[in-house]
């Protein structure tokens, strides 16, 4: 086709489907006032490889737009956007002959509907990273690195892990002392302190001993010092190792687009200010244009949050939305569980996040089908 009419949407997601998958010479967006602050984005841009112009939704622009229509080669897009824009153009696309185009996001379906048949093509998107989903809601992942660990630093996470899991409370008591002595000596000095430490933990330093290059034991002192200081966190952090447990999951799967850990989003698409509001999201994932945002509770957690992941996902595609909450205590919530599901919250218990079996409920979580209304 050569132009592709398309009414703009606020689930940006509909506005690059079909540009995206039909590649027409030129799109016409048709925004209302709802979305002129939308309009213009980046990632839209990026991904459509067509002239673009944008018209505000008016009696005048619908009629002058409708006039110009062309069987051969005009086409429209009547998913999401003004209502009334929907029906005008609607109403002369049948009249002149016109495709009709219908991307069924649920269903993974294009519906093309002209001459009063309908038929389907699967739908084409785009492999986009965290980032951009994030850029194409209107907000901006925040440049904080975190550490991306070599095999060693892997296994000291998979150590840290064995720990925690064995003997939850034991773990959050160590890693309380480890804080203590982080903010006192900084990662990259030797820490020194009583010898009772090493006694008291010393299953635990044997266990983990990778992430260390001193352990000494010195009459009533002991000295140690972090192999790298990025390991730091995993052991003043009572749940990062448990981030990283799922980030990894979710990496050695190898089947999604993008894998980040530990996103911090600004949602005033600027620079970090400290009053900003943001969202921090322990694990984001990509498959199909769908931002999948896991929360990672290492400890006991309640209804908020349930709703915390709810929201946060929300404002990244709406139904197309993958909000997952992952437990790492061994204990059963049935009636958070039941909740979550009210809500469409995926809810992944300790006895499958210990099997490795996120990625599996992942996947079954996005292929279901679910009520229409």
């Amino acid at each position: 086709m050569k132009t592709l009419v398309e009414i703009y949407d606020a689930q940006q997601i509909l506005n690059l489907v079909t540009p995206y998958m039909e590649k027409p010479e030129k799109v016409i967006f048709l925004y209302d006032r709802s979305c002129a602050d939308l309009i213009r984005n980046p990632v839209l841009h990026k991904y459509i490889d067509a002239k673009i112009e944008y018209l505000a939704v008016s009696r005048q622009t619908i009629s002058e737009v409708c006039e110009t229509i062309n069987r051969s080669d005009t086409a429209f897009d009547i998913h999401g956007g003004n209502n009334f824009a929907i029906a005008a153009v609607a109403q002369a696309a049948k009249e002149r002959g016109s495709e009709l185009y219908y991307p069924d996001l649920e269903t993974g379906k294009m519906l093309i509907l002209k001459d009063d048949k309908v038929t389907m093509e699967d739908l084409v998107l785009p492999k986009m990273t965290v980032k951009e989903i994030v850029a194409l809601y209107g907000a901006k992942v925040r440049n904080l690195p975190e550490a991306q660990y070599d095999e060693r630093g892997r296994r000291v996470v998979e150590a840290c892990t064995r720990v925690k899991r064995r003997n939850n409370k034991r773990w959050v008591n160590f890693t309380k002392t480890i804080g203590n002595l982080c903010k006192k000596y900084g990662t990259k000095d030797v820490f020194e302190t009583e010898v009772y430490v090493y006694r008291e933990y010393r299953t635990i330093f044997d266990e983990i001993q990778e992430a260390f290059s001193l352990l000494e034991e010195n009459g009533r002192r002991f000295r140690f010092q972090l192999y790298d200081p990025e390991y730091a966190v995993l052991l003043a952090d009572t749940g990062v190792a448990f981030e990283y447990d799922t980030y990894y999951q979710l990496m050695d799967a190898g089947c999604f687009d993008d894998v980040d850990i530990r996103v911090n989003i600004d949602w005033n698409g600027g620079d970090f200010i400290a009053s900003d509001p943001n969202s921090e999201l322990d694990v984001m994932a990509t498959l199909n244009s769908r931002l999948i945002s896991i929360s990672c509770k290492s400890g006991r957690y309640d209804q908020q949050a349930v709703y915390e992941v709810k929201a946060n996902a929300e404002k990244f595609g709406g139904v197309r939305a993958v909000p997952v909450l992952c437990t790492d205590l061994n204990e059963n919530h049935p009636d958070l569980v039941r909740k979550a599901e009210e809500l469409d919250v995926l809810v992944i218990e300790y006895q499958d996040m210990w099997k490795r079996k996120a990625v599996e409920r992942i996947l079954a979580w996005m292929k279901r089908e679910r009520p229409r209304f």
